[in-house]
Order: C-alpha cells, then sequence, then structure tokens
C-alpha cells in the first residue's frame, strides 16, 4: 500500500525544552528567594519606564518559570518611582492560606 501524497513515515522530534524568552525580571534565583521569605517585599528590579505586560503576566502566575506555582500562592508586584526618575519594582510572594 502507497502513502498519500505528501504523508512520510517518520517519528515525531522530542518537544522543545525552551519555548518563548527567558524571564528577566522574575528569574529562577529571584523566585528562590520570594519563596524562601514569603510575604517580604524585595525589590527585584529597577527599570527606566512603568511595565504592564510582565507585571500582568507574573500575577496571573502564566509566566513560564512560576506556572507550576498558582496552586501554592501568588506573586505580587507594585511600582514606584524612585528618587532618580526611574522606577522600582517590588515583588512578594504570597502563599495560599491552609484550609481556605
Amino acid at each position: 500500500m502507497s502513502l498519500p501524497e505528501g504523508m512520510i513515515r517518520q517519528m515525531p522530534p522530542e518537544p522543545r525544552k525552551s519555548t518563548g524568552k527567558k524571564p528577566k525580571l522574575l528569574d529562577d534565583d529571584k523566585v528562590k528567594i520570594l519563596l524562601s521569605t514569603p510575604s517580604e517585599w524585595y525589590v527585584i528590579a529597577t527599570t527606566d519606564k512603568w511595565i504592564s505586560g510582565s507585571k500582568a503576566n507574573i500575577e496571573s502566575m502564566s509566566q513560564q518559570n512560576i506556572s507550576h506555582l498558582a496552586d501554592k500562592g501568588k506573586f505580587e508586584i507594585k511600582q514606584r518611582k524612585n528618587n532618580d526618575g526611574l522606577v522600582d519594582i517590588y515583588c512578594r510572594f504570597v502563599p495560599k492560606k491552609e484550609g481556605i
């Protein structure tokens, strides 16, 4: 039996290990520190403009390196303009209360 045109027998390749861009604002090292000291605020970055997309991705837990933590708690982000005119990005991890 011959295969239809455009059809070939082939095993699919392994899935890609890395999809999308690497997180810059909240990378794995910063996540470890935030998880080890829950509810403590940290300045995780200073930028020259307000952030919106990255903030939304972190707060919705859709960023790839934190999505698996969605059932454990949430990350909160606050932005404040400092004396230099730059924007400090503050973050903390707030664990979910047990039994709620």
